[in-house]
Formats: C-alpha cells, structure tokens, sequence
C-alpha cells in the first residue's frame, strides 16, 4: 500500500522522524550500548567520545566554582591569556566590558597601544598597564582590576587512577586538581599491588622546563601550604609509586597516623614526626627510638628523649630509607575508667591502671544511690587486647594468646580454630558468638562493696554500669505473656510464672532457668526465691527455631544424626548375618 502525502505533511513526518532519531541515539542510548574496555565498562558503559565530553564538561564546571582563599596575591598572581580586566580612569570606566588577555599574552588597553603582561606578576602588568597609559591620560590616576581569574589545562600523570588533563583556575593548587585524579574509586593507582602512589615526593614541571618537588602528604599533616602550591598554565603533575617494603621510612607507637611513609631525601626524625600527625610537647613520651638495619651491617639503634627531638638540634638527626621510628609511652601511663548508673555523679574519671580498685571507682563517683540495683551491677573490660601493626606488611598482628586474636578474628577464622573439635556446627557457632560477646569482667559487686571478696583491680578503659532497682522481674521464653512482673517478696518461680499467663505451647519438659542481673549465674532450683532484678527464662522444646536458617541446619543435623544411625544398625545386622552365615556353615561342615 502507498501512501501520498502533501508537502506540508511530509515536510512535518520528516521532522518527527529527525528528532525520534536524534532521541534515539542521545548520549544516554549510547551509554546503554556500552563499550567494554580495559577496566570493565567506561564511564558507565558509555562510549569513549561521550566520556570525555562530560568529563571536560564537569572539569571545566568545578573549575568555574572553586572558591578563593581570599583576595588573589598580586605579587605571586601570575597573569596569562584569559584573565578579565577593567580599566578606569578619573572619569570612570574606560570599558562597559571586561577587557580579556588575548591568546599571545597582550592586553588592548583603550586609547593606547596593547600591552604585553602574559607571564607577568600582577603587580608588574598593572604596572606596565598604568606605564603605557601615561602617555594619552595625563595624571589621571588609572586603576587596574582583575574581574576574573582564566581557565586553563594542567596535566596529571603517574600512579593516579585518572591521568589525562584537567580545566583549572590559577587560585587553585595541586591537591585540589589530584583529589580529581583520585576521584575514581572503581581503579586502583597501579596495577601492581605491592606499590603505592608517593604524595612526599610529587614533582611539578612548568611550561618554561623548572621542576620542583613537594612533599604533598605534609601539607595534609601539617597545613604547610609550600607543600601544597598554585597552579600554573600547563603545568605538569608527576605521581610517583613506591614500593612500602623496600622505600619508607617507618613510625608508630604514641603517634596519631602510624605506618610506612614513602621516603623523601632529607628526612629527618622531627620531619616524620609531623607528617605523622606530630606529638605535643607536654606528652607523657618515654623514649623515641631510631633503628637502622643496613646491607651486611649490624642493627644501630638511637634513643631520644621528647625534649631532644622538639626543643634540640636532636630532632635534625636524618634519616635512611627502611628506618624504624618508634615512640613509647611509659609503661605506667595513667589512665581513665567511666562509671554509668546510679550513682551520685556519672562520669569518666582518671585512675592509676592496674592499681586503682573498684570500690576506690565508686567513691569517685560520689558512691551508690539509694536506688541501686547492686545485684544487676557489672563491669565492662573494653580494652580489648593491643593490636600490634606491621608497617613493612601493613597488616594487622595480634597477639599470640588465642583468647586475644579470637576476640579480633572473623568467623570464619574462629570457626577453623574449632575445627579439630568434636563440635557440631550449632556448639561451633554459639562458640564463635559468645567469643566475641565476653567482655564483662567477672566479679560480685555486693561482695567487692561489703569488702567481703578480693579488691577488683581496674585497667584502663573499664566501664562500671550500676542499674537502677525497678522492683520487677523479668519472666520471658514460652509463657503466655512474657514481660515485666512487679516483684513481691519471698515468692518463688512458680508465682511469678502464673502471674505471666504460665505456661505456653511447646514449653520444653524441664525447670525453668533464673538467673541473676549481675553476675548472669543460671540455675534451675524451683523453690529458689526469687529477688528483684532476676530473670525467668522457659526453654521450649528442642528441635525448634524462629529462624528458617537455622531450622534447616538443625532438621539436617537431626536427618544427619538419623542416616548415621541407620547406617550404623545396618551395619551391625549385616555383622551378624555374616557371623550367623559363618556359624552355619562351620556346623555344616562338621555334621
């Protein structure tokens, strides 16, 4: 079928199919299509071309948006093609509009010939301005104003995700233009995963062929802002890699940022110190120690007290590649517990480590209200058992003590620590949880008060809770109404059971557990009376989770248990007819 259309309708077709077409292949389609390069999908699966015009586009819209840091420096503003000046006179403005630097360095200044400021200083070209204008103004005082600063490319290259080039306004410095470079998340610096990009040893080249080096990372750990210098016309940022293992130096201990640090000539123990994070001079710092291994050289080891390093010509001593700084506190270091609860004022308060007491935390705290729940008191330990760092590796190393690097480990790591072990996977999974769950001090509050039991000596960190007695107890697990019950004195379990609606369905065919706030002791006696504070728990039978995981791993556990049973019966039955068979044929043969 043919279809005939006028001039004017066909004129309109055409149009709408141009612009279904143009829709049809926007930059968003072309991203659907996608092209697979090196490291998977470039730029979210768009083609190379559209990547690098939004690339551009966002570059040059963050260029246009970074912020000053105040009015620019007119003795280091660096004048170049681009930059906007107005001009006034006496009278007023010489121009309605900016007046830009053309593209060969020179300004058209009105009424006087162009002027050449490109490379110039602020200072030198409002100068130079004012010098040419002389001539066709008389003593008429001109004013030079920079209206707005240029655009313009530098290029980043080296250990950096993005390398290419990047749109740039002179008051912006190096970090700002890296912080792009680094900006992709999805690629790592260097392919090779033993190095790393060294941000102590960057290098800038200018356009005019000088390079210098700085010491970035400084910047970021001291605020220096030598090591974190303006951008210039098509500067060139080189980012080095370093290998940890065999070109850092190496600081840890009493120092807030510990680990490797690329090596930069001129090192030194104060200089490190600082990259580091620095260390207050009124520190309680023991001893700062240098240790140097060498090729075929014995171990040298340099000492230095704080005050050497920060307040001598000590702290110049310089340092070599692979040397180790450490910085140690005194062993007997003060420190600091908190107490939280009922007592008269609540808070963290200094101690001695392993001499202050317990009760001695308590007194500090103005002692116990009169509301106390002294039963449901316990103390926390959480500081957890030291992890060690091994800066050459940069990983963690725990302790040897297996309780100490459970406390650290995955599941997966505590679960093959069992594995020898006779232990089903639910006894090795509840194993696993209450590892890590165990970090209350084991203790009797109302004996350490009364004086009554050994003094409990606190470490630094510890955390003391002291409840408030609500006068209830806590009754849940299968009963009716599991929840609070308002405690009444000298009942038993089988009173506060019935006050929670007793027993539910599927309630297990044993005593229920009670067991106290404090010190969480279990047991099962049914006439034991029941205090304030205490906890009622009805198992339910076994066999039985919530969890459908879980219920699965336990049905399968249970067919597991159930084939090595019939396994083994048939065993045993196929023994015994072979041993009857046996009999027979040995009576057999004897008739």
């Amino acid at each position: 079928m043919t279809i005939f259309l006028s001039g004017k309708h066909a004129l309109l077709c055409t149009v709408a199919l141009v612009w279904l077409l143009s829709c049809s292949l926007t930059p968003t389609s072309l991203a659907q299509s996608g092209t697979v390069g090196q490291y998977g999908t470039l730029g979210a699966s768009e083609n190379p071309l559209t990547a690098l015009q939004r690339r551009l586009s966002s570059t040059a819209a963050a260029a246009n948006t970074t912020p000053l840091e105040g009015a620019v420096d007119p003795a280091t503003y660096i004048v170049g093609p681009g930059d906007l000046f107005l001009i006034s006179a006496d009278l007023g403005l010489l121009s309605p509009d900016p007046i830009p630097v053309g593209a060969d360095g020179r300004l058209p200044v009105p009424d006087s010939r162009p002027v050449f400021i490109g490379g110039m200083s602020l200072d030198s070209a409002r100068v130079a301005i004012r010098k040419s204008m002389a001539n066709t103004h008389g003593r008429a005082e001109i004013d030079v104003v920079l209206f707005s600063p240029r655009n313009f490319f530098v290029h980043v290259s080296g250990a950096v995700p993005s390398p290419g080039r990047f749109l740039t306004l002179p008051v912006a410095r190096v970090s700002t233009i890296l912080e792009e470079a680094f900006a992709d998340t999805l690629r790592a610096p260097t392919a090779n995963k033993n190095l790393k990009p060294s941000l102590r040893n960057v290098t800038i080249t200018h356009k005019d062929g000088t390079e210098i080096s700085i010491a970035l990372l400084e910047y970021f750990g001291t605020g220096n802002l030598d090591s974190d210098p303006f951008l210039q016309d098509g500067d060139v940022i080189y980012v080095p890699a370093y290998d940890p293992a065999y070109t850092s130096i190496y600081i840890d201990g009493a120092i807030p940022f510990p680990g490797p640090y690329d090596f930069r000539p001129g090192d030194t123990v104060k200089s490190l110190i600082a990259v580091a994070g620095g260390i207050h001079s009124r520190s309680a710092i023991e001893e700062i120690r240098v240790t140097r291994t060498g090729k075929n050289e014995e171990p040298q080891v340099v000492s230095f007290s704080l005050a050497d390093v920060l307040l001598l010509d000590k702290g110049d001593f310089p340092l070599r590649v692979r040397d180790h700084v450490s910085i140690s506190r005194p062993i007997e270091a003060l420190g600091a517990a908190s107490v939280d609860g009922l007592v008269l004022h609540p808070g963290t308060y200094p101690i001695m480590d392993r001499i202050t007491t317990l009760r001695e935390l308590v007194d500090l705290a103005g002692g116990l209200h009169s509301e106390a729940l002294q039963r449901g008191a316990y103390l926390e330990r959480r500081s957890m058992p030291e992890v060690l760092w091994d800066a050459r590796r940069e990983t963690a190393i725990t302790p040897l003590a297996p309780a100490a690097r459970l406390l650290l480990a995955d599941s997966t790591e505590i679960l093959q620590r069992v594995r020898l072990t006779d232990m089903d996977y639910m006894s090795r999974a509840y194993f696993a949880q209450a590892t890590r769950l165990q970090n209350r001090v084991s203790i009797d509050f109302e004996k350490v008060m009364s004086g009554e039991s050994e003094p409990v000596i606190l470490r630094d960190g510890d955390h003391l809770v002291i409840p408030r007695d609500n006068r209830t107890v806590y009754v849940f697990g299968q009963v009716v109404r599991p929840g609070f019950i308002d405690f009444v004195e000298s009942m038993n379990v089988e009173y506060y059971i019935t006050q929670a609606g007793g027993r539910g369905y599927g309630v297990a065919d044993e005593d229920p557990y009670i067991i106290q706030p404090g010190t969480g002791e279990a047991t099962r006696l049914t006439t034991h009376i029941i205090f304030s504070g205490d906890m009622i728990f009805l198992n339910r039978k076994s066999g039985v989770s919530d969890d459908p995981e879980l219920q699965r791993l336990v049905i399968e556990q249970q067919r597991a248990k159930s084939d090595a049973r019939i396994r083994t019966a048939g065993v045993i039955l196929q023994t015994v007819a072979t041993v009857a068979s046996v009999a027979a044929l040995i009576i057999s043969l004897k008739n």
